[in-house]
């Protein structure tokens, strides 16, 4: 088992970090990139910790009302300042809003 942070874009895109990857900030620290934010994947939507391996689900929601729950072992584990990967597909419009365990 692994603590990952599980990031969700608006777009529908996600991917799991590993917590080791984000140092501590200081005072005046300028932050640190979890998520490459491009046109395509949207702004951050969601960002909740995990522990992989205990065959959890996530179950995403959207704006319209739509839901998918998917395994979040079957979610790509990448390096922080990566995009994400396709987690649902949206309808015109639609916006990914919330994630639930």
């Amino acid at each position: 088992m692994a603590v990952m942070a599980l990031v969700i874009s608006e777009n529908g895109f996600g991917k799991l970090v590993s917590i080791d990857e984000f140092r501590e900030q200081k005072r005046g620290g300028g932050g640190v990139t979890g998520f490459k934010v491009t046109e395509d994947t949207g702004n951050v939507a969601v960002v909740v910790r995990v522990e992989t391996g205990k065959s959890e689900r996530v179950l995403v929601y959207t704006a319209q009302g739509r839901a998918i729950l998917t395994p979040v072992d079957d979610i790509s584990v990448r390096s922080r300042s990566a995009g994400g990967v396709k987690l649902i597909n949206l309808a015109e419009g639609d916006k990914v809003v919330s994630a639930a365990f």
